[in-house]
């Protein structure tokens, strides 16, 4: 009975915790002077979190600096202000290079200006901040804010960048790339033909200097659906990719399962949230991803749905061999039935099915770091 109170009370207060550290999102537009670019004005709209109850003690909030995309407006990402201010984030709109002629470069300086503007704000008594800014800070970006983040990253010091569907700018954004020294994750579309992954994702990936990065791909993703819908980004998605296999919202539930815990991780010093993140990478039947994160032996291949890992033949009976581009770095296969449960793992290339039965399953082939997800059916 005692240990039944306890539990009870346990799960009561965890509970009450988790409901504690939910926030009323309110928003300000404030233009920030950058003095070292003769006072260039950095537009800005600031979300910040605020108790939902009253009298209650002043804390501090880590901090986002976010990019958007090119012609893209701050409704575009809702969805990230939604998502982030009421976990206990503040998240900063960057709103500057709005137009068809958008200076990438100072786009750029703006994101890494704002990473130190947003914390002399915490010291600043007028400032709607004041004394609840936390001294950590990640640079997102979407599109060209992702590309835009990733050189902002090479500028000034944050805890992590993560960059969505990061296109190239309008300069060499792989030198700056490599200087980039803090963890990074690059997530990606497998169906994105706005910014194709092969020469915009990938290549900004493979340069990062980050001596721990993801690359995440959802499978069948988009470049639009990382934010809400925007005329613009639509319209050039609507000409440019196609065969999208997840809705806007599949895509947004995915990307924010990876992102919540990463960012517990990063800027809460949540360790727990860390071992959440990567337990999903190699759980997660909706993405392909390459972990290049404290590993002396990193592999080059991407795993994507256009990969050189071949399952035959497919539908099977009895027996199916798994053909890849690399076999020297192969590890093993795993089969999951329709409700992500684990019924099989093979080390050998060529496998015996004959004890599955009749359906379709997910096959996730671990190579080195790189992990490849297929679909199979197994018909008798």
């Amino acid at each position: 009975m005692k240990k039944l109170f306890f539990t009870t009370s346990f799960i009561f207060i965890f509970i009450l915790s988790a409901t504690a550290q939910q926030y009323n999102i309110v928003s300000s537009a404030k233009t920030f002077k950058d003095a070292s670019r003769n006072n260039r004005n950095v537009s800005t709209t600031i979300y910040y979190p605020v108790n939902k109850l009253a009298n209650q003690p002043k804390i501090s909030f880590p901090v986002v600096v976010m990019g958007h995309g090119f012609v893209m407006g701050k409704e575009a990402y809702q969805n990230f202000y939604n998502e982030l201010v009421p976990k206990g984030y503040i998240v900063v709109f960057v709103s500057t290079e709005g137009s068809v002629f958008s200076n990438h470069d100072a786009y750029s300086k703006d994101l890494a200006f704002m990473v130190g503007a947003i914390q002399a704000e915490n010291n600043k008594t007028t400032s709607i901040l004041y004394g609840i800014v936390a001294n950590k800070t990640a640079l997102l970006g979407h599109s060209m804010g992702g590309g835009a983040a990733v050189v902002a990253a090479s500028l000034t010091n944050v805890e992590t960048v993560v960059a969505f569907a990061p296109a190239k700018l309008r300069f060499n954004t792989l030198i700056p790339a490599s200087k980039v020294k803090t963890e990074a994750i690059v997530f990606s579309g497998s169906r994105d033909g706005v910014a194709s992954p092969i020469d915009n994702h990938i290549p900004i990936y493979e340069n990062l200097g980050s001596a721990c990065k993801y690359f995440i791909s959802i499978t069948g993703g988009a470049h639009c659906y990382f934010a809400n819908p925007n005329s613009a980004c639509d319209f050039g998605e609507s000409t440019a990719s196609s065969n999208i296999q997840v809705t806007r919202a599949q895509q947004q539930l995915i990307t924010f399962r990876f992102l919540d815990s990463w960012l517990d991780y990063k800027l809460k010093g949540n360790l727990n949230s860390k071992q959440i993140f990567v337990n999903d990478l190699s759980s997660s039947q909706d993405i392909t991803y390459r972990n290049d994160c404290n590993t002396p032996n990193i592999s080059k291949t991407l795993s994507n749905e256009n990969s050189s890992v071949v399952i035959y033949p497919n539908p099977a009976s009895t027996n199916i061999l798994v053909k890849t581009d690399h076999p020297e770095s192969f590890q093993k296969v795993e089969f999951y039935d329709e409700y992500g449960q684990l019924l099989l793992v093979s080390k050998m290339t060529q496998i015996d099915v004959s004890g599955l039965k009749d359906g379709q399953y997910t096959v996730k082939i671990h190579s080195n770091n790189t992990v490849f997800t297929k679909k199979m059916i197994i018909q008798k």
